[in-house]
């Protein structure tokens, strides 16, 4: 920052500099004021207008661009993969716009127009980049754009029965390993493909790591995104061994990319003619609602399956199986039942 230097006058002067001009000498801004506290603060106010100003002419790509460089390091490879992603498919009528020039009719249109074609989800995530950057690089235009309604989210949990079935199916494919993994301990794609033989224990499975592809396209080992996935899965002594049986000569237990375990599921669920709605995810949904009927606290099952809070548990899991449900249904009808046969018997 610059400082202020007293004039014979009693006047305090700061000099600030500007830049170069065109033949590469050097620019300065003067601000003279009756007290050195008040000459620097209004350089100081200055410089900020100035970078302010300056942002307003970037474009919103590059003004994107610069944010997600900004936080590369702090943020997951996957992330940021996700933050080009939508820098390099969406709104592309408001991409090449100065920042200055946005509007929140312009932004509101942009997404109208896109909500047409791709999932809320996919909107708002776009829209939220976009917000993101502008409070950075033009502080003062917030956006209060009205977004496409959230949908509600069908989910399919697959009963006992049914991964019983599946992982018969699965057993000698590159399937086996993450359906059980998935489908028995709770674990995610990720964190599947970045298990090593140094993570299963005796009587649990030590869950430190996720493997994620990066903007790139190479592949990243990273920390869990929150401490909470941070975890030990119990795990019986049948099951260390049978995952030690299959480590490869690598020391891992699935060398597969998460996207490719997760499509190859896809294709599997179609040769097989599942349930279109058991996607990868949904075997996690069924570890989940195992613990329920176990009987297991949600905050532990929050846990077990690295939530920082029970609400994913209350919003998501708190899906009992067809076949359960079915059970209970029956229950309730023999409840009825007695009532009924009391009422007539009075």
């Amino acid at each position: 920052m610059a400082t202020a230097k007293k004039l014979p006058s009693g006047n305090w002067r700061v000099n600030l500099y500007v830049g170069k001009t065109a033949d590469g000498k050097r620019q300065y801004k003067s601000f003279t004021a009756e007290s050195r506290k008040q000459a620097e603060f209004m350089a100081a106010q200055y410089n900020i207008e100035r970078k302010e100003n300056a942002n307003c002419k970037l474009t919103l790509h590059a003004a994107i661009e610069r944010y997600i460089e900004s936080k590369r390091n702090i943020l997951s490879p996957s992330t940021v993969r996700g933050y080009y992603d939508v820098l390099d498919n969406y709104c592309p009528q408001l991409m090449e716009m100065r920042i200055e020039n946005l509007t929140q009719e312009s932004v509101q249109l942009a997404i109208n127009s896109m909500a047409a074609k791709y999932s809320p989800k996919t909107c708002r995530n776009t829209h939220g980049l976009i917000s993101a950057t502008l409070r950075i690089y033009r502080p003062d235009f917030v956006l209060h754009t009205t977004l496409p309604q959230k949908t509600k989210r069908e989910i399919y949990v697959p009963d006992e029965k049914e991964i019983t079935e599946i992982y018969k199916l699965s057993v000698g494919t590159i399937n086996e390993i993450p359906v059980f993994l998935a489908a028995e301990c709770g674990l995610r794609a990720s964190e599947i493909s970045a298990l090593r033989v140094e993570n299963i224990k005796p009587t649990y499975i030590d869950i430190k790591e996720a493997r994620v592809i990066g903007d790139d396209n190479k592949e990243y080992i990273k920390a869990p995104k929150s401490s909470s996935g941070y975890r030990k899965v119990p795990i019986s002594k049948e099951a260390y061994d049978y995952l030690i049986s299959h480590i490869d000569k690598e020391g891992r237990i699935c060398c597969y990319r998460s996207s490719y375990i997760c499509s190859n599921w896809s294709k599997f669920r179609k040769r097989y003619k599942l349930n279109e709605n058991i996607n990868f995810h949904a075997l996690r949904h069924h570890y989940a609602s195992k613990c329920i009927l176990l009987g297991i606290p949600q905050k532990y099952i929050a846990e077990l399956m690295g939530h920082s809070s029970t609400d994913m548990i209350e919003k998501v899991y708190q899906h009992i199986f067809p076949s359960a449900m079915e059970i209970y249904s029956d229950k309730l009808r023999e409840q009825m039942t007695e009532l009924c046969n009391t009422k007539n018997n009075i």
